[in-house]
């Protein structure tokens, strides 16, 4: 919740600024687009004037001040991605940036995963947590299935995927998005979390994303050395699978509700955050009673 200002005119002041230079207690965000350097994994993302990023101070202050996470949740990110003219003030959708240092992830086996399978178990996975849910007072969930397919295109070294999940309240379904961009050294992770009919919207600008990342020459996926780089324990299909485990951050009080459909999963892996205002706390959790309440 926005602290109250002792004086009127800084008040004012606020309300009056540009939604996307807004920051918490009037305190000015700084978007940027162009070429943004990610010097933690040697890689580069080409937003041009498309794409506004916030670097790693302002999407700590988005997580933790305006979407009120536990400060854990900012470790480790790298920024926030959101369309130009947007603001985590707003109804829109953001990608939290990640860089996954897991060494090399191959693809040779990428046209022989069976994604059929691996969704039937996370499926499972999400069923099963659905006891634990009821008993804290929320609502079952279901994974409905792969909103998109996973796709590996190896021009572009890029693995995309999405999940569409639907709650027990009545509420809109919610996509899961991810991008992962493969390097030498690990993948650059861009994650989304936003409702099912933004789907088009989403897919559209990851490709985009994905195809304006580069990585430094020597960090490149084509510069890897088998004999000298280290190797992830697992190709795309693992890739994909860890991805099931997506802890996503919230805003206007979600973090509590959602972390009740992830915690069961136990899978470690954090990756993202939505930039949905209020409409968030309708897609991504009521309590049992509350959406009783409201049917």
């Amino acid at each position: 919740m926005f602290r109250w200002f002792l004086l009127c005119t800084l008040l004012l002041g606020w309300l009056a600024a540009p939604l996307h230079a807004q920051g918490v207690a009037g305190a000015p965000l700084s978007p940027r687009g162009g070429v943004i350097a990610l010097p933690e994994a040697q890689a580069s993302i080409d937003l041009g004037e498309a794409y506004d990023f916030y670097g790693p101070a302002d999407t700590r202050r988005i997580l933790v001040e305006m979407w009120e996470n536990p400060a854990r949740e900012a470790e480790g990110v790298l920024g926030l991605i959101m369309p130009r003219g947007s603001s985590p003030q707003q109804r829109g959708w953001g990608a939290i940036v990640t860089w996954e240092d897991i060494g090399y992830v191959s693809s040779e086996t990428a046209r022989d995963a069976d994604y059929d399978a691996l969704l039937g178990q996370m499926q499972a996975a999400v069923r099963s947590g659905n006891a634990g849910r009821r008993a804290d007072g929320y609502t079952n969930v279901q994974l409905l299935g792969w909103a998109q397919r996973p796709e590996h295109d190896s021009v572009a070294n890029t693995v995309t995927w999405g999940k569409e999940f639907t709650f027990f309240d009545g509420e809109p379904n919610t996509l899961h998005y991810d991008l992962r961009v493969l390097g030498r050294n690990g993948v650059l992770s861009l994650n989304v979390v936003g409702s099912i009919e933004q789907l088009p919207e989403i897919r559209s600008a990851a490709q985009d994303l994905g195809r304006r990342t580069r990585f430094d020459p020597g960090a490149r996926y084509a510069d890897f050395d088998a004999e000298r780089d280290e190797v992830a324990g697992y190709g795309i299909a693992g890739l994909v699978a860890t991805g099931a485990g997506v802890a996503i951050a919230k805003n206007v009080g979600v973090w509590a509700l959602f972390a009740k459909l992830l915690q069961p999963l136990g899978i470690a892996l954090l990756i993202l955050a939505a930039a949905l205002a209020t409409p968030m706390r309708r897609l991504f959790g009521k309590k049992a009673s509350d959406a009783r309440a409201t049917r």
